[in-house]
């Protein structure tokens, strides 16, 4: 199995926001049953942003980096991923390029706190607690 989780759902880790602790414990729970768990390339560039926007500290975002970097793979989002993208013309663009690699590298759901921002996905989109229930009666 293959997660592709939503930047909202890292960041509230990092901030200590929404339920954290349901996020970490999903995160936990994948490692514990060998499932993994990706973010988009373009994830990277914006987590880095908003936490260095965040902290004003460069150091400690390469720290936290680093440290979701040992919960996440990262998935390359191609020229044909933003082109995709592009001609679906969602309201939230950035939702559609990391929806649009996630189905091109055949994840099998999307990890989200903001179901609404994936309308229109193919995918299933569960929030973490619903990927923690699912899980539970497999």
């Amino acid at each position: 199995m293959k997660l592709l989780s939503d930047t909202n759902v890292i960041l509230d880790m990092v901030f200590k926001r929404n339920d954290c602790e349901i996020s970490m414990k999903l995160f936990k729970k994948a490692k514990e049953i060998g499932v993994g768990v990706y973010i988009t390339a373009s994830s990277v560039t914006d987590i880095f942003y908003i936490i260095r926007k965040e902290t004003h500290n460069t150091s400690k975002t390469y720290v936290i980096m680093d440290n979701i970097f040992r919960l996440v793979s990262v998935l390359s989002v191609t020229e044909q991923d933003i082109r995709e993208a592009f001609e679906q013309k969602w309201k939230d663009f950035e939702d559609c390029v990391q929806y649009t690699a996630g189905k091109n590298n055949r994840m099998d759901c999307i990890i989200t706190v903001n179901h609404k921002d994936y309308e229109d996905a193919q995918l299933p989109v569960v929030t973490p607690a619903a990927w923690i229930a699912m899980i539970g009666h497999i």
